[in-house]
């Protein structure tokens, strides 16, 4: 029965996740590098409550095949915000002569480094 409460509430977590998502994915399409760096902070803190739920379960959560599910949506979710910040990125740079806008802005440039491809993946961490 703890087995099935620990996967509720990594489910509930991984959710939120989504939901975050969702939203940095409105964030991305309306430019607001603000509301994209908050909602990266809240992100990172998700990220560590589903890592610390995902410790306490007894059980691969891709063993199951709703749970599973719903990681590669959120995996695929990530994919494309990464997508879609990167082409907002190229696109601000083309725009831009001499130095990009991204590089003089203190927030953009976080929220830049956050997606480059060397970076490691937030998403990862629930497999490894």
């Amino acid at each position: 029965m703890a087995s099935s409460s620990a996967i509720s509430l990594f489910v509930e977590v991984l959710q939120s996740y989504e939901h975050l998502l969702h939203a940095e994915t409105q964030a991305i399409a309306a430019k607001q590098v603000d509301l994209i760096d908050s909602i990266l902070i809240q992100k990172d803190e998700c990220m560590d409550d589903l890592l610390a739920k995902k410790d306490k379960l007894e059980t691969n959560p891709r063993d199951i095949d709703s749970v599973n599910s719903l990681m590669d949506k959120v995996v695929e979710l990530q994919q494309r915000n990464f997508k879609t910040f990167s082409d907002l990125v190229n696109n601000q740079r083309d725009k831009q002569s001499g130095k990009p806008a991204v590089e003089t802005d203190p927030n953009a440039k976080r929220v830049r480094q956050t997606y480059l491809s060397n970076s490691p993946s937030r998403i990862s961490h629930l497999w490894d």
